[in-house]
């Protein structure tokens, strides 16, 4: 059976799936950034409340996508795979009554008319859009086209969210949607984050402003960053929007804690702290996150920052940025780790004043901070995964081992990938170092 027949089969089957459960309610999370910290908030929230299905994991294709709104997990092999996964699918269509009350399903578009497509067959109840940035699309588009692609399903969903920190005022005019709300962390936003006291052991506390609380809903986000808080309001909206109780809605948000390699607060060697967000870099991710180290109080502060991946012609001038980004009188070390981040962020984060150390990979970048960073000192990891996995940097640096649980990629799968590159880079280092010397 062919992909696109097996897309339309799908795509048939789950349009059947909510005219037969229209109590279902369907919450759609796309954007260009943030998708997966939105979506787990989101599901969070309404978990108090509802029954509700989220995948964590982001769909690579538009079958995925419809497999992970239904519920299905696709056999892994086998020559009948795919007729096992329909079989799954159908089965849940034609249930008497469904499992879930909620579904918490992302969209994330690689090319140009993706949400677009599923117009025909979904209409969700709530759309949040996250962002538009310059990321993995605008490497092929132009900002204004990534812009209308993510609001386009804003536009054919029943009600929205938008992101009014990161996303531009400009492409307003790209809605045509008028069950629109707003949200952030600038108080313009309906729903917004009136923060009132900040501290690396108990994070933000605060407000939550909205339409239906103008006083305000007191919380405790214990999220680093301002970036980080933007999926809690996003939450919080989504959970006023579906009838979750202001008791539910503080319960979830004081229980959110970082995902994984996405902001989240170590503690590191010598009574140290280790930010990790080594998931993935972007260049807003990585402005994002270096101004939230800025904020912080700390007799040191170290940005380990790391290769962005994925962002071809515009690579060159993407790291220059974020070097430039890198204040002096903010930051005691740069340490860049990665081809492009040493060849282009290095030289940009010295022109500013920043004293810099470029390492040929994450272990000699763990290796250095071990031996700089000092007490009470703060660092940093900010990269891309391929090649970079800054995550093996911070693992030579926690207090305690029991914390490489928290890090990512650390499967025996990867944990294979990575070694082999690691001994590979050594061997070249090795290999130059000889040639050098001959």
């Amino acid at each position: 059976m062919s992909s696109s027949r097996i897309e339309r089969k799908l795509a048939n089957l789950t349009r059947e799936f909510f005219a037969r459960h229209p109590s279902v309610k369907l919450v759609a999370v796309t954007g260009s950034a943030g998708k997966t910290s939105a979506k787990v908030a989101i599901a969070t929230v309404l978990s108090r409340q509802y029954n509700v299905q989220l995948r964590e994991e982001e769909p690579l294709t538009k079958s995925e996508v419809f497999l992970q709104i239904m519920g299905v997990v696709m056999p892994k092999r086998g020559p009948l795979k795919w007729y096992r996964a329909l079989r799954a699918v159908k089965k849940r269509v034609r249930a008497k009554a469904p499992e879930v009350q909620v579904i918490v399903q992302e969209f994330s578009p690689k090319q140009l008319g993706y949400n677009g497509w599923f117009q025909k067959y979904l209409l969700p109840d709530i759309t949040v859009v996250t962002s538009v940035t310059n990321g993995r699309m605008q490497v092929e588009h132009r900002l204004e086209a990534v812009a209308n692609e993510m609001i386009t399903l804003a536009n054919n969903s029943r009600t929205a969210l938008i992101n009014r920190d990161d996303i531009e005022g400009r492409f307003a005019a790209f809605l045509t949607n008028p069950q629109i709300s707003t949200y952030g962390t600038n108080s313009v936003a309906e729903y917004h984050f009136d923060e009132h006291n900040f501290s690396i052991e108990s994070g933000h506390q605060g407000v939550v402003i909205s339409p239906e609380n103008n006083q305000g809903l007191a919380v405790d986000i214990q999220l680093l960053g301002e970036h980080n808080l933007r999926p809690a309001i996003a939450a919080a909206a989504v959970g006023y929007k579906l009838g979750v109780s202001e008791e539910n809605i503080k319960l979830a948000i004081d229980s959110l804690r970082p995902l994984p390699g996405r902001m989240n607060m170590l503690r590191g060697a010598g009574g140290s702290w280790l930010i990790d967000d080594s998931y993935s870099s972007t260049p807003l991710t990585a402005l994002s996150a270096l101004q939230s180290l800025y904020t912080l109080k700390a007799p040191q502060r170290i940005a380990v920052l790391g290769n962005m991946n994925g962002l071809k012609g515009i690579f060159e001038q993407a790291h220059t940025d974020i070097g430039e980004a890198c204040d002096p009188y903010l930051l005691d070390w740069v340490v860049t780790v990665g081809e492009k981040a040493n060849q282009h962020l290095a030289p940009a984060a010295r022109r500013k004043g920043c004293q810099v150390k470029e390492c040929r990979d994450a272990l000699e970048a763990g290796a250095f901070i071990r031996e700089h960073l000092k007490t009470d000192g703060i660092a940093l990891f900010k990269g891309s995964s391929g090649g970079v996995w800054l995550e093996e940097a911070i693992k030579m640096v926690l207090q305690s081992t029991t914390d490489e649980s928290q890090l990512v990629r650390q499967s025996k799968d990867w944990l294979t990938r990575k070694n082999s590159f690691f001994e590979k880079n050594r061997l070249i280092e090795l290999s130059l170092s000889k040639s050098e010397k001959g």
